[in-house]
């Protein structure tokens, strides 16, 4: 297969966004506007945090979103700092530093600090999730084909390290018709006596399925019941499209190891993530990258740890970061702290909601993903008429609307509505829709 006629008719190549910036540089004049507002209860006071270009509609920024205003001013105060002085700052400040970002990430997702390691994305937090586990040849892992590239790969790396295999299911045949019970009971029947791993994805990139993931850690730990403590069942979850527009405890979710990027729905600095691992699944998982914090150094110098060494001490890989934008993100989960994650969640749900009600009302356009806010989130993929994906998301870059593709062997356009955007940008989009129907 020729490789560009595969990238182009899969829309990848505009889903990576590769052709965006000579797309909008021939169509518009960019408008900003600097004049951020006191949060005050308001979306309109929220929106104003972000140096978006209000001469077009920012549909996508689930792939890579805009640092708000308390986000830029902490990575231009660490920048500044490092640049005055940059081994003093970086050797007066690393372990606090690192330290504070834990901590706030524990406080959004309601776990221990000691549980979170720091990362830069989800793509390197998954990778560093598989090839760390102690699986053994034959050990199986139960994954589903609505995984990403990334969470299939490094899979594959894995089995291929260890000799363990895996096992790619279905969870569901149709996203427009998807059901709980579908996806519980097709991970039921598909867990074995060799299953060590059971993987998901929390919100499908590719058709925009939320999957109940309460609901499967109660099937693997109903698994788990009949097993020994050395054979149990490890739940893990790509949660990066879940993780910022959902109001869910990451410790009430009932997984073993939760990676996401922070660049997109926490408006993080970008490339940062975070790798969840709750307490009692750490000894499932060895380093890859050897980390830069205090107990594994001093025990390498060949001193005793001092207290427990934890999850985020051996697996928050080392080697020196862009730690500007690294030690702001507390920054973003306490700015996602004062819009109040319920908050969050419910205007998420109102924007997506009322986006899928208008593409229903389109003829022509075949909506994928499930109007029930409860098994969807903040992505919406459809249809437009016979045109190409590719062609579709050109169309409304021609249009001043920032869509995308979804990135997969069969490629969705995709509107993305999240807390930054109006009402009417909604409606707006919509208008666009209807108007690049008629192509």
């Amino acid at each position: 297969m020729d490789r560009r006629k595969f990238l182009s008719s899969s829309g990848l190549a505009i889903g990576l966004t590769a052709a965006l910036p000579a797309t909008l540089a021939a169509n518009t004049k960019r408008t900003i506007i600097d004049d951020p507002k006191p949060l005050d209860g308001t979306w309109e006071s929220v929106r104003s945090q972000f140096l978006i270009d209000i001469s077009h509609i920012q549909m996508a920024q689930m792939l890579l979103a805009s640092h708000p205003k308390p986000v830029r001013d902490a990575i231009q105060k660490h920048r500044e700092e490092y640049d005055k002085n940059p081994v003093i700052y970086w050797e007066e400040n690393s372990d606090r530093a690192e330290w504070e970002v834990a901590k706030a990430a524990a406080r959004y997702m309601n776990v221990q600090p000691e549980e979170i390691a720091l990362t830069d994305s989800t793509t390197m937090g998954t990778s560093l999730l598989f090839n760390g586990m102690k699986l053994k040849p034959g050990d199986e892992i139960l994954s589903t084909t609505h995984d990403h590239y990334v969470t299939d790969k490094s899979i594959d790396y894995a089995c291929e390290r260890t000799g363990a295999i895996v096992k790619r299911i279905d969870e569901y045949k149709d996203p427009r018709t998807i059901t709980v019970e579908e996806v519980k009971n097709n991970i039921a029947n598909n867990i074995t006596d060799k299953t060590r791993v059971v993987m998901v994805t929390w919100v499908h990139s590719c058709t925009g399925v939320k999957l109940p993931i309460r609901d499967l850690a109660d099937v693997v730990e109903e698994a788990n019941a009949s097993r020994s403590p050395e054979n149990r069942i490890y739940f893990a979850v790509d949660g990066v499209h879940g993780f910022g527009n959902q109001d869910e405890d990451i410790s009430k979710l009932g997984c073993d190891f939760f990676s996401a990027g922070t660049h997109k729905w926490i408006f993080g600095p970008r490339g940062t993530g975070v790798l969840y691992g709750k307490r009692d699944a750490w000894d499932f998982i060895r380093p890859t990258i050897p980390a830069f914090s205090m107990n594994p150094y001093i025990m390498w110098m060949g001193y005793p740890p001092e207290g427990e060494v934890t999850f985020n001490q051996l697996m928050s890989p080392g080697g020196f970061h862009a730690f500007d934008h690294r030690w702001s993100l507390n920054a973003a989960f306490d700015f996602q702290m004062e819009m109040g994650r319920s908050n969050v969640h419910q205007r998420t749900t109102q924007l997506n909601s009322k986006l899928k009600e208008g593409i229903k009302n389109i003829k022509g356009v075949d909506l994928l993903t499930p109007e029930d806010p409860n098994l969807s989130a903040g992505i919406n993929c459809f249809i437009v008429g016979k045109q190409n994906t590719n062609d579709s998301v050109k169309h409304f870059h021609d249009r001043n609307v920032i869509a995308s593709s979804s990135p997969y062997r069969i490629s969705y356009t995709r509107l993305t509505p999240c807390v930054i955007n109006t009402d009417d940008e909604v409606d707006q989009s919509l208008n666009v829709l209807e108007d690049i129907l008629k192509i």
